[in-house]
Formats: C-alpha cells, sequence, structure tokens
C-alpha cells in the first residue's frame, strides 16, 4: 500500500514518532489537529445530507473528544456500554443513545438511575419485554436487520409486527423510531457494494417506516451508522441521523476500504524494534495488549507508517511480527508508527492516550470510560 503523493512519508510518521519519543512504547498517540478536521469534515458530511449526526463514542471514550463532536454541530451521542453513558452523563452530555439492550435486572437498574441524569435518553432494543422493563422517560428506538445477522428483526413485515406489539406496551409517544448498523459493510471492498450496502439500509427502514405509518405509527428518527456508509451520505437519501463512530481517528479497516485516507488518520501506536531474527522479519513490543487483533485485513494488524512493504503478520501479548519480502533495514532500538488495524478496540487497550497539538505540545489523557463498572 503506497502513501497518498501528497503526504511525504517522514510526514506521515514524524506526528506520532516525535511526540512519543520522550516515552516507553508502546504508547497510542493522537495528532489532535487531524482529528479535528476529521470531526469538521463529518459533521459537513452529515448535514449536507440533511441528516443529525449522532457520532458513536465507543471509538474514543472521551469527554474532550465528544465536546469538539458537539461543539462541532453533533446532536449528542451513541454509546455502547452504561459506562460510557455514565461518564458522559457525569460530563454534561445530555443526549445519548445507549445502542446496546440493557438486559438483566443489574443494568436495568442503572438505566434507571442514569435516566433521572440524562435529560434526552433512548436505548435501542429488539425486544418487547426489555422496552416495557425500561423508565418510562427513555424513548426507544427499534433494531433492524439489514443484513449483518447480529441484532434486530429483518426489515419488513418481522420489523413492523413486532414495533407494533412495541407500541401497544410503551404507547406511540415513546417510539422514536427504527435504527440499524450495516456492519457488513466492513467486509466490502469494492466501492460499489458499500454504496448499495448503504443504499439497502436506508431503503429498508424507510419501506418499515412507510408500512408503519400505514398503520397510525409515526417513525420520527431512521438512523444508520457505520463509517463505511456514513462515506455514501451524500449519494443515498432518506435517513434521519448518522452515528459513525471510527471516523474520528481512522484504521488501517477504513484505509484498506477507501473510506478513510491513510494521511487522515489520527492515532498510530508507536512501538520500538526489539528483534531483528532475519533480514525480512523484525519482531516491536506491541503486541495484542497494544494493537486491536479483532479484525487483521489484508496489510495484517495495522499499517506500519514509512513502510509500506511490511505486515504485521501475528501478534502475542507483546510482541508483533514484522514480515517483508525485502530486507528490513532500520535497527534494533529503532521506533516505529503503526495504524492500527481496529482504533475502536485499540483504544480500549490503553489506559492512556497521549495528544499532540497542532503546536507539537504534549499531554496525557486518562481513558475513564473504559470497562463495565460504573
Amino acid at each position: 500500500m503506497s502513501l497518498p503523493p501528497t503526504l511525504s512519508r517522514t510526514a506521515a510518521a514524524g506526528r506520532f514518532l516525535d511526540a512519543a519519543e520522550p516515552f516507553v512504547t508502546p504508547v497510542a498517540v493522537v495528532d489532535e489537529a487531524q482529528m479535528d478536521r476529521n470531526i469538521a469534515a463529518m459533521q459537513a458530511r452529515a448535514e449536507a445530507a440533511g441528516a443529525a449526526l449522532r457520532p458513536h463514542a465507543k471509538t474514543h471514550k472521551s469527554l474532550r473528544v465528544a465536546r469538539r463532536q458537539i461543539a462541532a454541530g453533533a446532536v449528542g451521542l451513541t454509546v455502547a456500554t452504561l459506562r460510557e453513558a455514565e461518564y458522559f452523563a457525569a460530563g454534561g452530555i445530555d443526549d445519548l443513545l445507549l445502542a446496546h439492550p440493557p438486559a438483566g435486572a443489574v443494568k436495568l437498574d442503572r438505566l434507571s438511575r442514569l435516566a433521572i441524569r440524562v435529560p434526552r435518553l433512548a436505548v435501542a432494543v429488539d425486544d418487547v419485554e426489555i422496552a416495557a422493563a425500561l423508565p418510562a422517560q427513555v424513548e426507544i428506538l427499534w433494531e433492524t436487520d439489514v443484513g449483518y445477522g447480529r441484532l434486530g428483526t429483518q426489515a419488513g413485515a418481522a420489523t413492523v409486527d413486532a414495533v407494533r406489539r412495541l407500541v401497544d406496551r410503551i404507547g406511540p409517544e415513546r417510539f422514536r423510531g427504527l435504527l440499524t448498523h450495516a456492519g457488513h459493510a466492513y467486509a466490502a471492498p469494492e466501492r460499489e457494494r458499500r454504496l448499495a450496502i448503504a443504499g439497502e439500509e436506508v431503503a429498508a427502514l424507510v419501506r418499515s417506516a412507510e408500512a408503519l405509518s400505514e398503520d397510525g405509527i409515526e417513525v420520527r428518527e431512521i438512523s444508520v451508522g457505520s463509517t463505511p456508509t456514513a462515506a455514501f451520505a451524500g449519494e443515498v437519501r432518506g435517513m434521519t441521523e448518522l452515528r459513525p463512530g471510527t471516523y474520528v481517528y481512522g484504521d488501517a479497516n477504513q484505509v484498506r476500504l477507501g473510506t478513510h485516507p491513510l494521511g487522515d488518520c489520527a492515532l498510530a501506536v508507536v512501538a520500538t524494534i526489539v528483534s531483528r531474527p532475519d533480514t525480512h522479519r523484525a519482531v516491536v513490543d506491541a503486541g495484542s495488549k497494544a494493537l486491536a487483533a479483532d479484525s487483521p485485513n489484508a496489510a495484517g494488524f495495522g499499517i506500519v507508517l514509512d513502510h509500506p512493504d511490511w505486515t504485521i503478520a501475528r501478534l502475542s501479548e507483546e510482541h508483533g511480527w514484522i514480515t517483508s519480502e525485502s530486507p528490513i533495514r532500520p535497527s534494533v532500538g529503532d521506533r516505529v508508527a503503526i495504524i492500527p488495524a481496529h482504533v475502536c478496540t485499540t483504544v480500549n487497550l490503553h489506559g492512556d492516550l497521549l495528544l499532540v497539538s497542532a503546536q507539537g505540545e504534549t499531554a496525557w489523557e486518562h481513558i475513564e470510560a473504559r470497562g463495565w463498572q460504573g
């Protein structure tokens, strides 16, 4: 994979390597200026599509970043865990969507306490009994499966029937609308296929909403969310809300898909070469405890900036195997900057991120919203 012609290889890695120079590796570094540009670009994309932006905060888990997203125009946040919801509520974020069913008495109890603190709180569910157990002030979005095969009823008749039963139990006022996540777009390397998925996810929800409208049930929200499909917001209309998350930092999977330029990636893990077993292999001190191991792609577990011919082929806990068909020339002790394959999981692995400003000033941010316990 080659770097964009407008970005020198020195600049691609240098912003991360210079910031991390005084610190022990592995260290996750955030380029704040690039992050702000990413935030502005997605906000502009949503507004051009006539949709509200509700970023998924599971990517950054940061109040600092959330406030920048909202200042740029986001209506609120999407969260994946109660821990994230509680953290952002404590920081003054007053419009939250929990996109994960709060099943079980312990979670329902915590969500009831959260509902007292958050002026506008919604939950995505695909189970009428969970919805009925939620506090009366919590709005509901019904999850619809448009092809990913994770949560939700099938679009069309199954969703219409389920929402009818939902509205009978909770009343029409609390039903906000339909929600989906086209996660299967991550497995579509061809642009035309991703565009088709983006169109299908919206069309499936719109068809279901129209059928519900014929029954007198108002669907106020058509909420879709993934960074790969959000890239087509200007070409697909009908959604009222976008929920991408990865865009704020970018990662190697987005680069592979062509939905995020390599030069626009705002987070890299800086690692040190600790071994050179042979001329075509090196080992770095960033393994599965520093780099996401859940979604490797053709480039392995990340992209090594300045070295497009290197592949992070394997990870153990503390070690990353770098391989190359051509000789690997840097020495033991040299450092490299790695764009991780999956940035959301990578952030969750790091208790602290190193922030670097446009002026080159650095500061540490503790990631308080990791984990599940409040």
